[in-house]
């Protein structure tokens, strides 16, 4: 038996592309980082004949954010009602699109396949931002893409997990926040309409307002799960952050009303927000209270995370995290929540690993990075995202200011792991773990302006927009 690698990534995020040509709405902008790696591990493989499997762990696409049109232009603002139609033939369009925008990540992936020897096989498991991968076409196309139709053996395509040699991989989403959840997380597909899939309410309040706003601020997606982006808003931007709430218990609940009557709970927490801030006066002088009484700002931060719950939008209670019903600072409160994700996963981890007998356990989806032991003695590993992610839990209003006025400083910055599980020749595991491609990023300079681009620099970037729009 041949020496064996299973290499993992998750949340990649891949959209429509074109972001240097104005596309605000694209999050990945590692394409050559991406093919580089690809070309390493085909490199090893093949000098050292080592077989892999390298597994996608969810969200590799992000259908969310490509338009369903025949031809993309990346400087425009497309409709909502591009983004919103999660129909198979809708599907395919997005993929093209991503296709002609992104192809060497395409040229990469068939590159890498190989029947072997060395045996070189991808796996791509959907996440609550791709479920379109189930769809048979899209399968297919994928196949065609990557040149895969003559060894279908070698792309597996659209399932929820793998579950192979002891490593057992899922991207996570069945496990935390109710609002991102597949009704059955076997079948990414709606139940009264089997022939197409689920758009959880996440999903479709990324596609009607979160959209939108990340054209205004682009940064937002790096700030992660989006419960941790109201509280952080609440503590350093409350007029902000009542935006983005009212339009989330307002608008988005249309979907999630089930789910709360489903369950019997009364909807009074959200009820008694949107009294408070549904009239712009009254969302105005809420706003100036919460920078101004602290008092205040604790007890409407408890309000809104009980409204969250009602929602299915924040995590239930987890020993060994602070408890909800504490009122807290809404900064803390980010933080909190995100720990109680981070801790949510690693219960399951750890009870999949016992029920299983797996020795290594992987997700995604909450966008962090871990790689630690667990109390029935597997690895536990999360393999975290390619895009940019915020940690603001320690950071002081100066800086969230300086992300508002000057995002580049931030948003550009990548931090890009991959797990990997190597067997020696008999298939025992000798290694598990994450590494890293490249340095470790650099942190953002200090809060305040960069440096003002010279006369040349201004001139050139003018003349590539102006290239950009009327030649695409």
């Amino acid at each position: 038996m041949s020496r064996k690698a299973i290499i993992v990534i998750s949340d990649t995020h891949i959209g429509a592309g074109g972001r240097e040509a104005g596309n605000k709405l694209e999050d990945f902008i590692s394409d050559a980082e991406f093919v580089d790696w690809l070309h390493d591990l085909v490199q090893e493989s093949n000098r050292d004949r080592v077989d892999m499997d390298l597994v996608i762990n969810g969200d590799w696409i992000e259908f969310l954010q490509i338009p369903s049109v025949d031809r993309f232009e990346p400087h425009r603002q497309y409709e909502t009602e591009e983004y919103t139609n999660p129909a198979e033939s809708e599907a395919l369009q997005r993929l093209e699109v991503l296709r002609e925008w992104h192809p060497s990540i395409f040229l990469g992936m068939a590159d890498f396949l190989n029947p072997g020897p060395p045996r070189r096989a991808i796996t791509i498991l959907y996440g609550n931002h791709d479920p379109e991968t189930a769809y048979p076409a899209v399968q297919e196309r994928l196949r065609e893409m990557l040149n895969a139709q003559e060894h279908p053996d070698l792309l597996t395509v659209g399932v929820r997990r793998y579950f192979k040699d002891g490593v057992f991989i899922e991207h996570g989403n069945a496990y935390v926040e109710e609002v991102n959840r597949f009704t059955d997380p076997d079948h990414p597909f709606e139940s009264d309409n089997p022939d197409t899939v689920e758009r959880p309410p996440g999903s479709l309040f990324v596609t009607y307002f979160f959209n939108p706003m990340e054209w205004e601020r682009p940064w937002i997606d790096g700030v992660h799960p989006l419960t941790s982006l109201i509280f952080y808003a609440l503590a350093f931007e409350p007029r902000f952050a009542l935006d983005v709430l009212r339009v989330f218990l307002k608008v988005a609940p249309n979907a999630l009303e089930d789910i709360v009557l489903a369950k019997g709970v009364a909807s009074s927490s959200t009820d008694q927000i949107l009294e408070q801030i549904d009239e712009p006066e009254q969302a105005e002088a809420i706003a100036q209270r919460l920078q101004s009484d602290p008092e205040f700002r604790a007890a409407f931060t408890q309000q809104v995370t009980q409204a969250l719950i009602e929602k299915g939008a924040a995590p239930p209670a987890v020993e060994g995290v602070a408890g909800l019903a504490m009122e807290i600072p809404p900064e803390v409160r980010a933080r909190e929540l995100t720990e109680r994700y981070w801790r949510i996963l690693e219960n399951k981890a750890d009870e999949i690993a016992r029920e299983h007998g797996a020795q290594v356990v992987l997700f995604g989806h909450i966008h962090e990075f871990i790689d630690k032991t667990l109390p029935s003695g597997a690895k536990y590993i999360n393999t975290g995202t390619w895009v940019w992610k915020g940690d603001f839990s320690e950071a002081p209003e100066q800086v969230w200011q300086d992300l508002v006025r000057n995002p580049e400083k931030y948003a550009n910055q990548r931090d890009l792991r991959y797990a990997r599980i190597d067997y020696d020749e008999g298939g025992r595991i000798v290694g598990a773990g994450l590494h890293r491609i490249g340095g470790e990023p650099t942190p953002p300079p200090p809060p305040g302006p960069q440096p003002e681009a010279g006369f040349w620099a201004k001139l050139i970037l003018l003349l590539k927009d102006i290239f950009q729009r009327f030649f695409g």
